[in-house]
């Protein structure tokens, strides 16, 4: 397996377990926040950086503080426009693994648990999964939305199978 592959498994499963475990997650918010970095790194790396982020809201970095960089080290700019809090069923549709109930409980029980989402919970659902890669989804209804999610859990359920088979 290439070296690529093997880091990206590895910081999948530091992200899954940063997201079950909240104790985990703080622990490593904790390590990175007290990394103090004794390389000077260009402005331009920094901004790149920051603009690649999934969660361009400051991160680590902006608390570290400290080093002779330190004032390059400041929270990236946000957006001026808010950001409207997820609503109930945008939150419990978030908290669905699509590709994990699929593999757990079969096609039949994610169908059921999708059918309890509207169509902003299941947007919400697809962003949060990545579950567009190819962009067909901002024109499909509803039910067209759900049946997608299903068809990319049972995809990613068998490329696991496939991946871990050894």
């Amino acid at each position: 397996m290439s070296l690529n592959k093997t880091l990206d498994r590895l910081f999948d499963e530091i992200r899954r377990e940063a997201k079950r475990n909240p104790e985990f997650a703080d622990r490593l918010d904790a390590v990175l926040q007290r990394h103090d970095s004794r390389r000077d790194v260009a402005d331009e790396v920094l901004e790149d950086v920051a603009e690649s982020s999934p969660a361009s809201g400051g991160g680590p970095s902006a608390a570290r503080g400290g080093g002779k960089s330190a004032n390059r080290r400041a929270a990236p700019p946000q957006s001026a426009a808010p950001t409207a809090p997820p609503q109930a069923g945008e939150q419990s549709a978030q908290a669905l693994n699509p590709a994990g109930l699929y593999k757990k409980e079969g096609e039949d029980a994610l169908t059921a648990a999708l059918a309890d989402h509207d169509l902003s919970a299941l947007r919400a659902l697809v962003a949060e999964h990545n579950l567009d890669p190819s962009g067909v989804t901002p024109s499909l209804t509803r039910d067209e939305l759900a049946a997608h999610i299903v068809s990319q859990a049972k995809r990613r359920a068998e490329r696991d199978e496939k991946m871990f088979d050894y």
